[in-house]
């Protein structure tokens, strides 16, 4: 080996075992000393990913900051990443992804007249599959990472060509641990060299040296620049370059030299982390899901209202999640301090989306002719996706009938209010049907006029006590399906598909297995199957809670030890959809929690919607992570089940029977330490958790319009009696021409002067789409790609809509 390129670092992590108070002081400290060899060592140059490191600076120090400048301008400064943080590369969603990169290289490019070339993530845990397509898209074309390591995912080479589904391609180097390597003398250099080349993989005559002191920052020494230097003199045999990164893959592809090609994820390091501390992963999920729809929703009220967008307030949130997805943070790998942080910034977060919202919702509601008395009291139902939903709502009034806009009764349903404590009065739920990024006005009347609608109990949710034999609970039932639960356990015994007869189960469901974890870290490092099942919930009391024409639910309250699980199972009028919701107070130490349900599916495939896109694995038991839905379905067909929630990541699937991971309750930030009486143990007390379950066919489609609207429901608004400009009528928005096509954001561009819209394909076909809607100004078509995803952008001013980067910089 002849040419190394001396990659001159400090991994700097703004949380782990410190919060980011802490870290953002290391990064100025780090920062100035890297800025110091400078001036002493002409030859040096510094790495340095994450544009959060540089907003601290340029908020702390100004005169640094402009010497960073200077040092960019050079060539010696490399900026990389192109991220506001190094996160979590499985976890975060498709749009939080996108907004890593937007808000990132803007502001490097705004500020230091650069954005980053070279993907940089060398320490989180896991990499999906639809990455390159991400990097692509935020302008760089190359990537570094280190996990998983050669003993966790053996590839062909360390340098190699990663092909996404829809078949972008970037040049990636796995590095080999550590990415600070420390030396204090040519031997120790030498002896690193000698293990670089004994272990080198590729046919390339290059490798990189990844030097510094790092994860509490410090960066490359004194001492490292000296050692260097004499190796240098000693070695003319050998080229030593300070590299920026982007000079080592140039080589790489100068060489010519033939690559192998990964269609491929990059796992598994640390499985069990995706199920570690569920409360940041809530909200991170609730802050995504809220700013899109809040988004979504101000271009709206611009389009019908004139409304002005509130951009900066949209960008400083989604700064506050962006460094939430850091690794350590939404992994749970921390130290518990930091999520009292997380928990701030994230709420924060959902705050801002609120306030937009509501500023947007009010601002149409208002604007709209309600001044018709006799149809009852307006109440307003919005959608914020890019397709019609269906969906049921509850309005906090007590209502005896609901009309729709035409005037025709539609059926209702009184639940427990909220308010029933102080008021004793009720709640009114029923079934809206609403427009794509729209509204539909209902009217809350005093007779219930759907009572006298004609109707059958096939068409009608009911629960039945039923006494067939010793053990039996009740039978949840609406037009699909008919669900017996056990009275003394709690657990589903049969699930039957009334159209078919035939029963979906190969045994008891919804079954809250506990998982033994004494011997596994916070990361569970080593270990990527959870199978020591040493006991379940039981001990169960089963009740009717819910029994109307609109919505029937059963209680499952269960207990294991000084632990109780709470689930609530509802079927709806109208709806295949069993929904689940509940919490779990927990009070176990080193210990997981599974939901299982053991599916009648043959040749059976795991499917994990991951950002973008979705990714088959193998069904084999293994813990995997996912976002807002996973599906077992026969390879051949298609079909099968999907399972979806409200954000939780991680699942095993073995077989036909898929395993909802809730939580698992390791110490914080056990890194192989001291266990004693001071240890702190997450997850203990209250967890909410909400799933679903669905048939599904061979598309992913519909499977992903019913996660989305599950993680981000419509929008209830009670309004009064007034006049306004807009006619009480359905509004629709947006209208994408193709199912398997959606719209991950609706936005305006960060520099004010257009829209900006993405979107991309679900089901693996080439498809021409084309959108329209009062939203949108002017219509759009285009053609997407398989697997295929697009940011285009129309100026003001203008009609040709343009694709760009998810930068909103032209490609």
């Amino acid at each position: 080996m002849n040419r190394y390129y001396l990659v001159g670092n400090a991994h700097l992590d703004p949380v782990w075992q410190w919060r980011w108070q802490e870290g953002s002081a290391e990064a100025k400290a780090t920062i100035r000393s890297a800025l110091d060899r400078m001036k002493e060592f002409p030859e040096f140059r510094f790495v340095c990913s994450s544009a959060s490191v540089y907003r601290w600076i340029e908020e702390f120090s100004p005169d640094m900051f402009e010497e960073i400048r200077a040092r960019v301008r050079e060539g010696r400064f490399i900026i990389v990443g192109g991220w506001h943080v190094q996160p979590d590369c499985n976890l975060p969603s498709g749009e939080g992804f996108a907004r890593q990169s937007l808000y990132a290289q803007r502001y490097f490019h705004d500020t230091l007249g650069v954005t980053a070339k070279v993907g940089y993530n060398v320490d989180s845990f896991g990499h999906c599959a639809t990455l390159p397509l991400i990097l692509k898209e935020s302008g760089m074309e190359n990537y570094i990472f280190m996990r998983p390591a050669p003993h966790e995912k053996e590839l062909e080479s360390n340098a190699f060509y990663w092909v996404a589904p829809d078949g972008s391609r970037v040049l990636v180097y796995r590095i080999l641990d550590p990415y600070c390597f420390r030396f204090e003398d040519q031997e120790q250099l030498q002896a690193r060299f000698d293990y670089l080349e004994g272990e080198n993989q590729n046919s390339i005559d290059t490798l990189p040296l990844f030097y510094g002191v790092g994860n509490h920052g410090g960066g490359p020494t004194i001492r490292h620049l000296e050692v260097l230097r004499d190796y240098a003199a000693a070695h003319p045999e050998k080229k030593l370059i300070y590299s920026d990164l982007s000079d080592f893959f140039d080589d790489i592809r100068a060489s010519g030299t033939p690559l192998p090609e990964l269609h491929d994820d990059l796992q598994h390091h640390a499985p069990g982390c995706y199920a570690t501390v569920s409360a940041i992963k809530a909200g991170i999920r609730r802050g995504e899901s809220a700013l899109v729809a809040a988004e979504s929703y101000s271009v709206l009220a611009g389009a019908l209202c004139g409304k002005k967008y509130p951009t900066e307030r949209f960008a400083d949130a989604w700064r506050e999640v962006c460094f939430c997805h850091f690794h350590d943070s939404m992994d749970g790998c921390s130290v518990a301090p930091v999520y009292e942080d997380a928990a701030q910034m994230l709420g924060l977060a959902r705050h801002t989306a609120a306030v937009a919202e509501n500023n947007a919702l009010q601002t149409i509601s208002w604007a709209t002719d309600t001044s018709d008395r006799s149809r009852g009291l307006p109440v307003f139902v919005f959608n914020p996706h890019s397709y019609p939903a269906e969906q049921v709502v509850t309005v906090n009034l007590q209502s005896a009938g609901v009309a729709d806009r035409d005037g025709n009764p539609v059926v209702c349903q009184n639940t427990v209010s909220p308010a029933h404590p102080c008021s004793g009065r009720s709640d009114t739920t029923f079934r809206a049907s609403v427009p794509a990024l729209g509204y539909a006005v209902y009217y809350l009347t005093e007779q219930n006029g759907a009572a006298e609608l004609p109707s059958t109990v096939s068409a009608t949710p009911r629960v039945a006590p039923l006494c067939a034999g010793r053990g039996d609970g009740p039978v949840l039932e609406n037009e699909f399906w008919r669900i017996q639960f056990e009275d003394y356990t709690g657990y589903i015994s049969a699930m039957t598909d009334k159209q078919s007869g035939e029963s979906i189960l190969s045994g008891r469901a919804a079954v809250p297995t506990v998982i033994d974890e004494f011997y596994h870290d916070t990361w569970s490092h080593g270990k990527s199957f959870f199978t020591d099942t040493m006991a379940r919930f039981s001990d169960a009391t089963v009740s009717v809670i819910e029994n109307g024409p609109v919505r029937a639910t059963v209680k499952v309250i269960s207990r294991y030890n000084d632990s109780t699980l709470t689930l609530r199972f509802s079927l709806c009028a109208g709806d295949p959809t069993l929904y689940m919701s509940g919490e779990v107070d927990w009070h176990e130490k080193h210990k997981m929690l599974k939901l299982a349900f053991p599916m009648r599916v043959e040749q059976p495939v795991a499917d994990y919607e991951i950002p973008f896109g979705v990714m088959r694995r193998p069904a084999d038991g293994e813990e995997e992570p996912g976002q807002s839905w996973v599906a077992v379905r026969n390879e051949q067909s298609g079909e099968g089940y999907a399972f979806l929630n409200d954000s939780s990541y991680s699942t095993s699937i073995n077989g036909g029977t898929v395993y909802l991971t809730l939580l698992r309750s390791p110490i914080y930030a056990d890194h192989g330490g001291v266990r004693d009486g001071e240890s702190v143990y997450t997850e203990q007390g209250s967890r909410p958790f909400r799933y679903a379950m669905m048939p599904m066919g061979n598309s992913n489609a519909p499977v992903i319009r019913a996660a989305r609207l599950l993680n981000q429901p419509m929008t209830v608004l009670v309004e009064n009696w007034h006049e306004g400009a807009i006619k009480a009528t359905a509004v629709q928005g947006v209208s994408v021409s193709a199912d398997n096509v959606v719209i991950s954001a609706l936005k305006r561009a960060e520099d004010g002067c257009g829209t900006v819209v993405r979107l991309y394909e679900t089901d693996g076909k080439q498809t021409t789409v084309t959108l329209d809607g009062a939203a949108l100004r002017c219509p759009l078509t285009l053609t997407l790609g398989a697997h295929g995803m697009k940011t285009l952008l129309l100026p003001d001013g203008q009609e040709n809509w343009k694709e760009v980067l998810l930068t909103e910089f032209d490609k």
